[in-house]
């Protein structure tokens, strides 16, 4: 199963907070692109937010516009922004694990909400702050998140955006009347619609920053990798991924969704141009019922397939972005150095790999995920498998990740060990290369590095297994939203109101300055350097420290020769 794909179905958060209902108190503000309504929203300690929902910034993506480039919303007369707590989610599979959050799915789903602290006025100029969530790009809705306490404690307006998912945002034909990445195409129009827009908000054009987690934040790497985005946004945040071998659909994962198209669907046209046309009279539910990714799996191997993410497309990705965003002759990586970078993950993100783990591989390897994951599954499938998809046929390097990986301390140890091992290969290891992509002699723009080692009072449903230890995968999400999805009543303790208050105001010290740091936050945060490797560690008690699981990025990625010598040198 893919890495990315079924996070948010198996994840459950929730709110802070227990806020008052004054959304009856309205206020209309003008926007270039006509008139929005927004609601005022009563917070803890006398804080209180204006929210905008469900703006649009491009026409529905409907009939001939599916699988297309978004069309510029242009200018509308009516009020936008409705009283309703959250707008529409794009199309997606209904896994009914959320029964409290029923959002509408539908195609018409390019909206943003906005989140403005305090009054409205277009004298503040407050920084922006864009979140793109996360899912695996094939689930996941800007109505999951909340932006009201990041906005109100951090003092900025935070923006919160839907893009089209699965083969709605990422069917590649392989010739120019469909190329794909129509999912990167929307942000790009929600990045420039507040780029042109949010002044009557109270917002500052050019002080932008995009941050996403997951999929949302290997979509932000890619946007800093665009140059068609110079000037739309300043700084970037990628939490828990960036971008990296796995994300990029190749020729063979193309074919087999055409395969499955032409299995699953009557359009069976050679003609790409009638092909598209008969793909865009199917009904949504048919499109989603093209791509199953567990048609892939076999019980005796575990295997990544990306069938949906960005691909090649000749325009907006022309290469393998994880190697471009190394040379610093590149438009790409020129551009990504122009910028302030933030990267981290959480210290377990292979937290991920025991909710993959189908029953079929379970029982061929005979172990259950709840009591443990035996060395030979590890050094017999996953880690082969896994090596396959990415290196190709690398016995030595998988028999070198099997001892590595292998623990003596018992089967507990050895089971964190697994999921160590999955972490390191997907998140990791590609965020050390991004950091060190984007801070490798760059004295203009700051590179700054963190871990999240405080784990989530709000268990993933179903629970982890007893013996998991650490910050899983989205650990990071409650600190910064509310979450409607499940209740936290009684198990939130001050520590963790504590360590949200200072993530949150770290974070908004980056948006609006490019530093973190300031003086009512108990610990400076170093930015990043090849050779010194520090980062923030967001456990209850703050810590600098240095080379997060240096020795895994080590083998994943022994080109970069700088992390681990202390002279400079070209790489």
């Amino acid at each position: 199963m893919d890495v990315y794909q079924g996070i948010f179905v198996l994840i459950s958060l929730a709110s802070f907070c227990n806020c008052n209902d004054d959304s009856h108190q309205s206020v209309v503000i003008e926007t270039p692109s006509g008139p929005v309504r927004g609601y005022h929203e009563a917070l803890p300690d006398d804080l209180y937010v204006h929210r905008f929902i469900k703006i649009p910034y491009a026409h529905p993506p409907l009939g001939d516009l599916r699988f297309k480039k978004p069309k510029p919303v242009g200018r509308w007369t009516d009020e936008q922004g409705i009283q309703e707590k959250n707008g529409p989610a794009c199309m997606q599979e209904d896994y009914g694990l959320n029964p409290e959050f029923k959002p509408e799915y539908t195609e018409d789903c390019l909206y943003l909400n906005i989140y403005v602290p305090g009054d409205v006025s277009r004298d503040k100029r407050l920084s922006v702050m864009l979140f793109i969530h996360g899912g695996g790009f094939v689930m996941g809705s800007a109505g999951e998140y909340n932006g009201q306490r990041l906005a109100a404690q951090g003092d900025v307006i935070v923006v919160i955006i839907n893009y089209r998912l699965g083969l709605f945002g990422f069917l590649n034909l392989l010739d120019p009347i469909a190329n794909g990445n129509y999912a990167l195409w929307d942000q790009m129009a929600a990045i420039r619609w507040v780029h042109e827009n949010i002044e009557a908000f109270g917002g500052n054009p050019d002080s932008v920053t995009i941050f996403g987690e997951s999929a949302g934040g290997m979509s932000v790497h890619h946007q800093t990798l665009i140059p068609a985005n110079i000037g739309m946004f300043q700084r970037a945040i990628s939490m828990s991924g960036v971008v990296n071998k796995q994300i990029i659909m190749n020729d063979n994962d193309l074919k087999k969704v055409f395969n499955m198209i032409s299995d699953k669907t009557d359009c069976k046209q050679e003609n790409k141009a009638e092909l598209l046309m008969c793909l865009q009279k199917l009904t949504p539910t048919e499109i989603l019922g093209i791509v199953n990714i567990y048609e892939f799996m076999t019980p005796d191997n575990y295997t990544e397939e990306m069938l949906i993410g960005p691909s090649i497309d000749g325009e907006l990705i022309n290469g393998q972005l994880y190697e471009t965003m190394h040379d610093r002759s590149s438009p790409e990586a020129t551009f990504f150095r122009s910028l302030d970078f933030m990267s981290g993950t959480t210290n377990a993100e292979g937290s991920v790999l025991f909710y993959s783990l189908m029953p079929d591989f379970q029982e061929t390897f005979n172990f259950s995920v709840e009591d443990g994951i035996p060395r030979r599954a590890l050094c017999e499938a996953i880690i082969p498998g896994l090596i396959q998809g990415l290196y190709g046929n690398r016995p030595d390097l998988s028999q070198r990740l099997c001892e590595f990986y292998t623990s003596d301390k018992g089967n507990d140890d050895q089971s964190n060990q697994a999921l160590a091992f999955y972490g390191d290969l997907t998140m990791v290891a590609p965020s050390t290369s991004a950091l060190i992509a984007h801070s490798r002699k760059n004295t203009a723009h700051r590179t700054y590095n963190y871990i999240l080692s405080a784990p989530s009072p709000v268990p993933f449903e179903p629970p982890p297994p007893a013996w998991f230890s650490g910050a899983g995968h989205a650990d990071d999400l409650y600190l910064l939203f509310d979450m409607p999805i499940l209740p936290t009543k009684n198990r939130l303790e001050e520590r963790h109101t504590t360590l949200s208050s200072r993530i949150i105001r770290y974070f908004t010290n980056f948006a609006k300055t490019g530093d973190p740091n300031s003086e009512e936050l108990p610990v400076t945060w170093p930015p990043y350097d090849v050779q010194t490797r520090e980062y923030l560690d967001f456990d209850f008690e703050l810590s600098v420290n240095k080379d997060f699981h240096v020795d895994a990025t080590r083998i994943f990625q022994p080109q970069l020769r700088e992390l681990f010598q202390n002279e400079k040198q070209e790489l």
